[in-house]
């Protein structure tokens, strides 16, 4: 159940931290399912270090196959997936934080040159970091170090990461590509991929057609399953079966609502379809799902209030 929770939250439309501290670290441990991260985007940029295994992250329609150990950055606005590869289980930690944590209080020479070129996106800052080189294992101990000190929560955490994200930036800025002046505008395709994407997860509780979902970006139909499929790795039902139950276990998680009635909220008209793709996604009916998710959060309940008295 945390684990879901966690994969929402790196949904986009999401406050990552808080407004006085914007960061939040995100572990993921040993993922078996074939998609290791959701397609998605959010504003905030994003630091994913892979911890086991491997998986092919796909940023915008770039793929990189990244191992434990190696890290990739995801650009504000970037939509981006991870799949597994040939079966393998992978662990990664997604260090997600907002811009404005490094915004200088006034307008000096490290806004003007830096943060500001950052936030318009006029940098090509490397994407993958493989450790291969010295400024490449500095970033990499430095991400290392925001993890732990977040997951320890040290007295000055805060402050720490702060200046650990600076360290980042200046190592990147240091070694990105200087060839290139402007980072290209984002391609047609990421541009309509983004529409559609956003049309599902706001209409997904709806019946959606494929032909509603071509309309979106003047497509036919047959081009635009293709299309879909080139950028996502799956096909447009897939991808809305798989929202609709993730959509399914947060209620699932949260409330003692009939099965039946969860099934149509999310989107689903027969409740014998809905348990079957819930289970093909899941490995578990969601009966199934709701009982196993309960144990869990009972326990940690009980370990939270078991750790508050000691």
């Amino acid at each position: 159940m945390i684990q879901e929770q966690l994969r929402e939250e790196l949904k986009e439309n999401r406050i990552h931290g808080s407004l006085m501290y914007p960061v939040s670290v995100y572990p993921m441990d040993d993922i078996e399912e074939e998609t290791v991260l959701e397609c998605h985007w959010h504003e905030e940029p994003e630091l994913i270090l892979v911890t086991k295994g491997r998986a092919l992250f796909q940023i915008g329609t770039i793929p990189y196959e990244v191992h434990a150990g190696e890290a990739v950055f995801v650009n504000s606005g970037e939509i981006h997936t991870a799949y597994q590869m040939e079966h393998e289980s992978c662990s990664f930690v997604a260090t997600v934080f907002s811009m404005s944590l490094l915004n200088s209080a006034g307008y000096d020479m490290i806004q003007a040159r830096f943060i500001d070129p950052l936030l318009r996106k006029q940098m090509v800052l490397p994407v993958h970091i493989r450790g291969q080189e010295v400024w490449e294992q500095e970033v990499l101990t430095l991400l290392n170090q925001i993890v732990d000190i977040n997951k320890q929560q040290t007295v000055t955490c805060e402050l720490t990461t702060k200046a650990y994200l600076y360290l980042i930036f200046a190592q990147m800025i240091e070694h990105m590509d200087t060839q290139v002046a402007l980072i290209p505008a984002p391609s047609d395709k990421v541009q309509r991929l983004k529409t559609v994407l956003g049309h599902i997860h706001d209409n997904y509780q709806q019946p959606l057609r494929l032909r509603e979902l071509a309309e979106q970006i003047n497509m036919s139909e047959g081009h635009f399953c293709r299309f879909f499929k080139s950028l996502t790795q799956k096909s447009p039902i897939d991808y809305i079966n798989r929202y609709r139950t993730q959509q399914a276990c947060r209620l699932l998680e949260s409330s003692d609502r009939k099965i039946v009635d969860i099934s149509l909220e999310v989107g689903f008209d027969s409740l014998s379809y809905f348990i079957s793709v819930f289970k093909q996604h899941r490995g578990s009916t969601p009966s199934q799902y709701r009982k196993q998710t309960n144990g869990v959060s009972n326990s940690f309940i009980t370990e939270l209030q078991k750790n508050s008295i000691e």
